[in-house]
């Protein structure tokens, strides 16, 4: 038991260390604040997934960041930078800023409710089963991984 606890958490911080090292430009003060959230704010889990797909500079803050997500029409109803993200909320994030193929719901209704059972099914989001649950920023990083798995991206320590 205690052999099968030691690789998880040695896994783990494997992931964590690809993770940094995949998206190296972002400054390492985000990072050690990001892994320290119990939740992230919309802002913060805007611009993980926006840098880290490509889709903004790292030389961009939260606020930009989240400005860009409202722009192209995936930023969470009703809600500011500064508001805590949902489980539902980051899986369509990744959804869209990976542009990742969704089933035959998620085809006809793209929303972060059927993202998150997307992403369920693939199972990048493992764990706990609460889409309105806040993200924090262990996990966060988690399911970012292994997006990266799923699209095949490798890892350079």
């Amino acid at each position: 038991m205690k052999s099968k606890s030691l690789v998880r958490k040695s896994l783990m911080i494997v992931l964590l260390l690809a993770m940094a090292a995949t998206v190296s430009a972002q400054s390492s003060e985000f990072m050690a604040v990001l892994l320290q959230q119990d939740s992230l704010t919309v802002g913060q889990a805007a611009y993980l997934v926006l840098v880290a797909s490509e889709n903004l500079g790292d030389d961009a803050d939260e606020q930009r960041s989240f400005d860009l997500l409202e722009s192209l029409g995936w930023a969470p109803r009703n809600k500011q930078a500064d508001s805590m993200v949902t489980m539902s909320e980051y899986a369509y994030m990744l959804m869209k800023a990976f542009n990742l193929k969704g089933g035959l719901f998620y085809s006809l209704f793209p929303s972060p409710r059927y993202a998150y059972r997307e992403l369920r099914y693939k199972m990048i989001m493992q764990g706990p089963g609460d889409p309105a649950m806040a993200v924090d920023g262990s996990m966060a990083i988690r399911y970012l991984g292994r997006v990266f798995d799923l699209q095949g991206v490798s890892y350079e320590l």
